[in-house]
């Protein structure tokens, strides 16, 4: 036996996809030459696995139907049992995926979460938190059959979506098997001008874009209103400037913010709101290993808070 085995989980709800998906995948590029795949299957939908398909494909599937018995060692009994070359999961999107835990030997190369949109507004307005919970852990979120007119209205997800997992991939296939983005990029600021100035309401636009688009805020002033946190693990003199922002419900509000000089030296409270001015630069985080926007004030200037303090959203 290998010392990991490549995992691949795909999640969604019934008629989401999953299944054609799966099938297609094992079937296309000669995947199937490349050893045995083995289906962990969490429910049985319309889409079946025939045996005539799994023995052409070089495949085995295996139905786990209560989530209960989802576990690391029944998961690696039928492992010992079939000793396949790599594991496709086939999640059942009504399970809890923050209690679903995996074998150590499952190397998880791809998570890809399947969502209908015909039947998505519905359940996102019912069950958020299940959406929530896929595409945070999500490599590719897909959304299967949208119509060109339903396009503005996926779009009003976008902040959400990507504010719960800026590096997630969001597309669209279309019912060739094509895919493109799923959320377009429309500034709501004029991102050329000599200030970049952002509305309160336009926040979440702006602080996922500042690490999808660096070379916009590169050196460029941004204008825009703040609260304030401190903290003594932060560099001397510094503070974070952001704002709270609730993607699902009242339970998972969470900072998003960046690091700000206190250029001006002025006298902050934790949990203050302020109007800044200042210039972006990105410089290099020891802590993430990677280049992270931080804000240089030519002014901070003292405001009442914010007459929603919190981005909602869940709208």
């Amino acid at each position: 036996m290998a010392k990991t085995i490549p995992t691949y989980v795909i999640d969604g709800f019934l008629e989401s996809g999953k299944t054609t998906f799966i099938k297609d995948t094992i079937a296309s590029n000669d995947f199937y030459k490349r050893g045995k795949t083995l289906i962990l299957s969490g429910e049985q939908g319309e889409i079946e696995y025939s045996d005539a398909f799994l023995k052409k494909y070089n495949s085995i599937v295996r139905f786990i139907d209560d989530q209960e018995d989802f576990t690391p060692e029944k998961m690696m009994a039928i492992v010992n049992e079939t000793m396949p070359d790599r594991v496709v999961i086939e999640l059942n999107g009504m399970w809890d995926l923050n209690s679903i835990e995996f074998p150590g030997l499952f190397r998880i190369y791809q998570f890809i979460t399947f969502i209908n949109y015909t039947t998505f507004p519905i359940y996102f307005a019912n069950m958020r938190q299940k959406f929530t919970d896929a595409i945070a852990q999500s490599n590719v979120v897909v959304f299967i059959n949208v119509s060109s007119s339903q396009m503005d209205e996926l779009d009003t997800y976008s902040q959400s979506f990507r504010l719960t997992n800026n590096n997630a991939q969001f597309m669209v296939m279309d019912s060739k098997g094509m895919l493109s983005n799923a959320f377009k990029k429309v500034y709501p600021y004029d991102k050329d001008a000599k200030i970049i100035k952002i509305k309160d309401q336009d926040y979440g636009f702006f602080y996922i874009d500042t690490f999808e688009a660096k070379e916009v805020y590169e050196s460029k002033m941004v204008e825009f209103n703040a609260m304030v946190v401190l903290s003594n693990k932060l560099p001397k003199n510094t503070f974070i400037a952001g704002r709270l922002a609730m993607t699902c419900c009242s339970n998972d509000i969470q900072l998003y913010g960046h690091l700000c000089l206190n250029t001006t030296n002025i006298k902050l409270k934790d949990r203050s709101f302020v109007h800044i001015v200042a210039i972006a630069k990105y410089e290099w985080s020891e802590q993430y290993k990677e280049e992270e926007l931080v804000l240089y004030p030519s002014s901070i200037e003292k405001i009442p808070p914010l007459e929603n303090p919190v981005l909602d959203l869940t709208k």
